[in-house]
């Protein structure tokens, strides 16, 4: 289709620097499918700490089959820091110089990826410069997601800012895509009703599961993991918007009752002392330190049942599609998610179920219910999850899916 597409997101990683990132993941796929592929990152990011320092103003780089572009940005620390939004408006401003300092060839589709979500300004500017086709990916719902999280002020002056940059991207831009499932409802919200929005949700990179696991130590099974116990277990981030106390609570519930059920959390975070203080006391609960992306399945394989939470917020009612859902479905193990938004993935696959966001007793319930099936109950609703993965959220489909945009 001999497309040129330029995909601009800020946090956005390869895999020589720690993570294939969605971004990365696609620009593989458009690439074979006939694409030529830039993909414009920073070498500033909280989520990543290994990446490429130089001096200049750009560095050259490649991944795969597609080419690389790094933008020197300021540094920071601190993802609530003024540095961090100051960093974006840097990315930005050096983002649009790119064209003017490098002799590249004119992009027919530019996609910029939230957050982030300054990248509206150079994905609008691509448009207006070159003609290019703007399509505006919504992966966290911002600034919604700093009122319902962090507790501002719709009327603070940096939501101000957001909300009309965020605005001023759904009218600009040509197609819009979001990796929640209900995101054309925020946007009817914002702007009023249209037919621009897309569903592309987070996809799994099967070369990555299937050729890159390693194992945890066997001192770490031991100590971590008991035997003969149904395991849940939950793997990521402990921050408050994972609302992991409402597990916790859920533990206390079950704890001297039913002592078959065991609650593993493999991870860290902010809020890991004060969980831990909640669940002092507590038999049936252990924390286990956080383990590489390439192990996780590892831990996974040896759980019985797989967990995630999220607060009851309004962010959340458009819907979500974490890695972590990919992490779960690949290791073909129910899952249940506390979760009162729009349901989309594991309903889909019948391969677990929803209970209520901050109800502990219903997810209590609801374990019971699981730990009194049949182990080949339990193996086939976690297959059915696995086949709904590989079958149709894998970057091949879904990028499918996206050239289509490519082109109307």
């Amino acid at each position: 289709m001999n497309k040129v597409v330029w995909y601009i997101s800020k946090y956005a990683n390869i895999k020589k620097y720690g993570a294939e990132t969605r971004q990365s993941s696609f620009c593989k796929e458009f690439v074979n499918k006939g694409c030529d592929v830039k993909l414009i990152l920073s070498n500033s990011s909280h989520l990543f700490s290994s990446l490429p320092k130089f001096k200049g103003r750009y560095l050259e780089d490649s991944s795969s089959n597609f080419d690389v572009v790094w933008v020197n940005t300021l540094q920071y620390k601190n993802a609530s820091s003024i540095k961090r939004i100051l960093s974006w408006l840097w990315f930005e401003f050096f983002v649009i110089l790119l064209p003017f300092r490098k002799e590249y060839k004119k992009p027919d589709v530019v996609i910029s990826s939230s957050l982030s979500i300054m990248s509206v300004i150079s994905g609008s500017f691509f448009k207006f410069f070159y003609k290019s086709k703007f399509i505006f990916e919504v992966r966290d719902i911002w600034p919604q997601t700093l009122i319902d999280l962090k507790g501002m002020s719709k009327a603070h002056p940096l939501i101000l800012f957001l909300s009309a940059i965020e605005k001023f991207g759904y009218k600009y831009a040509d197609e819009i895509v979001g990796t929640m499932p209900g995101l054309s409802e925020h946007v009817e919200e914002i702007i009023g009703k249209n037919e621009k929005v897309h569903f592309i949700p987070q996809g799994i990179s099967l070369d990555f599961y299937l050729e890159e696991q390693e194992s945890v130590s066997p001192e770490y099974f031991s100590k971590y993991l008991p035997k003969d116990k149904f395991i849940v277990t939950y793997t990521g981030t402990i921050g408050v918007v994972n609302a992991l106390g409402y597990i916790v609570e859920a533990a206390r519930i079950l704890d001297g009752k039913y002592n078959n059920i065991h609650f593993v959390f493999v991870g860290n975070g902010k809020e890991e002392e004060n969980l831990k203080k909640q669940a002092k006391g507590l038999t049936n609960i252990t924390f286990a330190p956080r383990v590489n992306k390439n192990q996780v399945q590892s831990v996974l394989n040896v759980s019985a049942v797989l967990l995630a939470s999220v607060k009851n917020k309004k962010v959340y009612r458009f819907g979500i599609s974490p890695n972590k859902f990919i992490d779960y479905m690949f290791a073909k193990k129910p899952i249940i998610c506390m979760f009162s938004g729009y349901l989309s993935m594991i309903n889909e696959a019948n391969c677990g179920e929803f209970t209520p966001s901050e109800d502990p007793d219903m997810l209590a319930e609801t374990l019971l219910k699981y730990e009194a099936m049949s182990n080949e109950k339990l193996d086939q609703i976690g297959l059915n999850g696995y086949n709904f993965l590989v079958e149709k959220r894998n970057f091949d489909v879904l990028s499918d899916q996206y050239i289509e945009l490519f082109n109307d």
